[in-house]
């Protein structure tokens, strides 16, 4: 199921959305927007962002989500500690004391977390991150007026490598082939060792209204990351004091240097002094003296190595003379940010420098588990509305299974009621029944059967069979090709005796066969065979016991 994602960047003067749409194959550029901050006029306070935040959403329209934002300004600090370990149960154990001795803060009294930068040599560089609690507790009221609470809340540079790590960057632009029959160049790699080469070392900077962000990213992770307060109003500042014009007038001129709107003719030709490309140069020294310093650092810990390509975001990617200042700080090309893929689809060319923090946030969220653990929700400032929907689930959980176990409940006494119904007019009809057979009713049905079958009465002693039937079932199972003559047959209460002359001795084995195959005389025997000297025929008596006159004897094909 796709999941939308909201990147919030709280600009000085504007705060920008991306809003991404993450899938399990890849993201999309579901929409951006934008709205103006009101001037801080002496009140710098966090307060000030939840109106346009409100107004934002409101205008877009657009759902989400979940929220990444990162701190507005450069309150948050940012410190790199090496510790002789790379087990991260072991980093989680000691970072806390190794941060506490490079701060002036108690841990107590701030909001921090880390991430790794790189491993080397059984070494583990981290990236620290540490604000006050007052300030992230500041921004989360902010957002909170605004109806939102961010999952994640991060420093505003080291998302940037989301952007290298997502595919969100244009590759660099190929090298010109060289010219037929010119050698390469002395030392530059050969075409196919160029193809074959590793991913190099980039840099972004974002050079913002008030702050000025800087990343350095191999292989789609930060390996530096730092943030310092330097932006276009100080180039504002100094064109404003080398003309002799108003802050605001210095503003637009540089506005209009980066791209934006055009200014007046008075002041357009003010800015088209020779003074004031100079002022600028000069107002540029600090972003150059902070990103040799940011690289310097990052070379001492991580080697000597190149940066071939360092890539311009924010206000000023575009101004007319930065590409020039910073090149002798890195070995690569210096160009403004462009975009590649599902972004480049999403967000306009020349929208891309300034979207492009709003983007990384949404793409670091868009990284879900892979993302860097970096979030400065921690611990009472954590976030909770997963716990809180979670436990929404489980108290719904709850009343539906309770609901499920009462309808039960119910459904079970209806079927007892019903069934006790039920039972009570078959004993009725049962009663009845007994009343008009045997003239009263019984409680136990095995009384009034007994009753039925004569049990405990003088009935009991009369055979349920007659002589009569006894007669008919002999008459039957006497073979009727057998010759015989029966001169005495007695019929006791349990017994049947016979007696009477043959043909040959054989006939009366036949006879016994035929009786045991009766239910009556299923046991039936002979008494002996002998032959008259008188008449030459055989004298024989069968004795049986008569096994049909209670019921539940044994059937016919007894024992023989």
């Amino acid at each position: 199921m796709a999941q939308r994602i909201l990147g919030l960047d709280l600009g000085a003067h504007a705060v920008k959305a991306v809003f991404v749409e993450s899938t399990f194959r890849g993201f999309a550029v579901a929409g951006t927007a934008r709205a103006a901050v009101p001037p801080a006029e002496g009140d710098a306070s966090l307060a000030r962002f939840a109106a346009p935040v409100k107004a934002l959403l409101a205008e877009s329209g657009l759902s989400y989500d979940s929220v990444v934002v990162a701190l507005p300004g450069a309150a948050a600090s940012s410190v790199s500690v090496t510790l002789p370990f790379t087990d991260p149960r072991r980093i989680e154990q000691t970072v806390g004391f190794e941060v506490e001795g490079q701060i002036p803060f108690d841990l107590a009294d701030v909001a921090w977390d880390w991430q790794p930068l790189a491993t080397r040599e059984g070494k583990t560089d981290l990236l620290v991150a540490v604000v006050r609690k007052e300030e992230v507790a500041a921004l989360l009221a902010a957002l909170g007026e605004a109806g939102v609470d961010p999952r994640t809340v991060v420093p505003p540079a080291p998302p940037y490598a989301a952007l290298f790590a997502s595919g969100a960057v244009a590759p660099p632009a190929a090298p010109p082939p060289p010219a037929e029959g010119a050698a390469p160049a002395e030392g530059a790699p050969a075409p196919e060792a160029a193809r074959d080469a590793a991913p190099g070392t980039e840099a972004l900077v974002d050079v913002g209204r008030e702050r000025t962000s800087v990343a350095v990213v191999a292989g789609g992770a930060c390996e530096a990351a730092r943030t310092f307060a330097f932006g276009t109003s100080h180039l504002a500042r100094a064109l404003a004091r080398e003309l002799g014009v108003t802050e605001a007038e210095g503003g637009a001129l540089v506005a209009a240097e980066c791209g934006g709107p055009p200014v007046p003719e008075e002041l357009a030709a003010k800015g088209a002094d020779p003074r004031a490309g100079e002022a600028l140069r000069r107002a540029l020294v600090p972003l150059v003296r902070e990103l040799r310093a940011t690289l310097r650092a990052w070379r001492a810990r991580a080697g000597q190595r190149r940066v071939d390509r360092l890539l311009l975001a924010g206000e000023a990617a575009r101004l007319a003379g930065l590409s020039d200042v910073l090149a002798p700080e890195v070995e690569g090309t210096v160009a403004p940010l462009a975009l590649a893929g599902p972004a480049a689809q999403g967000i306009p060319a020349a929208e891309a420098p300034g979207l492009a923090l709003a983007l990384a946030l949404a793409l670091r969220g868009h990284q879900g588990s892979r993302a860097p653990r970096l979030n400065l929700r921690r611990g009472a400032l954590a976030f909770t509305r997963d716990f809180e929907h979670v436990k929404g689930k489980v108290a719904r959980l709850g009343a539906y299974a309770a609901l499920v176990l009462l309808l039960a409940i119910a459904s079970a006494g209806v079927k007892y009621f019903a069934l006790a119904r039920q039972e009570a007019a078959l004993d009725r009809a049962l009663c009845d029944a007994e009343e008009k057979i045997i003239g009263r009713c019984f409680s136990n049905f095995e009384e009034a059967q007994a009753v039925l079958r004569g049990r405990g009465t003088i009935g009991e002693a009369l055979p349920r069979v007659s002589a009569v039937d006894l007669f008919a079932e002999l008459s039957d199972r006497v073979p009727p090709e057998v010759p015989m003559r029966l001169e005495r047959i007695e019929v006791t209460k349990d017994k049947l005796h016979l007696q009477g002359t043959t043909e040959a001795a054989e006939n009366v084995d036949r006879i016994v066969a035929g009786l045991k195959a009766s239910r009556c005389f299923a046991d039936a025997r002979s008494g002996g065979a002998r032959r008259r000297s008188t008449d030459g025929k055989f004298e024989f008596s069968i004795d049986a016991s008569l096994t049909c006159l209670e019921q539940g004897r044994e059937p016919s094909g007894g024992r023989g």
